[in-house]
């Protein structure tokens, strides 16, 4: 037994939604996620892209899903934000209502791309600004 303290690798967001399926097509591809969980017949999954990662579970409550649309959001760090819309922008052919617009130079720092999905959960792929 080891007096090391137990290694955490990672955090992941558990989002209700209304079909776990639609989710796992939106975020594979559009967003470029992979399966690493998968069990529709229990209304779960587990995305993830390299160290992030997001959760799903299936609610029928409509007020669990009014939370995810108004009041649920995510920041994910990425390398470089403006790399990681170029290689998406053009995946969000099944849902072009749902494409993001260019990242955003914030004042505080960073650089942000605000990506909406199917049932409105609010992620925010953000990097530190590159300086000149």
């Amino acid at each position: 037994m080891s007096d090391a303290p137990p290694e955490l690798s990672g955090t992941a967001p558990i989002v209700a939604v209304r079909d776990v399926m639609v989710s796992v097509a939106f975020y594979e591809t559009c967003l470029g996620f992979e399966r690493a969980l998968y069990n529709p017949d229990h209304g779960y999954a587990l995305m993830r892209r390299g160290n992030l990662m997001v959760a799903f579970i299936n609610a029928a409550d409509e007020t669990a899903l009014n939370a995810t649309a108004n009041n649920v959001s995510a920041q994910f760090w990425v390398d470089d934000v403006a790399d990681y819309w170029n290689e998406i922008k053009g995946r969000f052919v099944d849902h072009p209502d749902l494409l993001p617009i260019s990242p955003v130079e914030r004042d505080y720092g960073a650089r942000e791309l605000h990506v909406k999905d199917p049932d409105g959960f609010l992620m925010f792929f953000t990097d530190l600004k590159h300086s000149a």
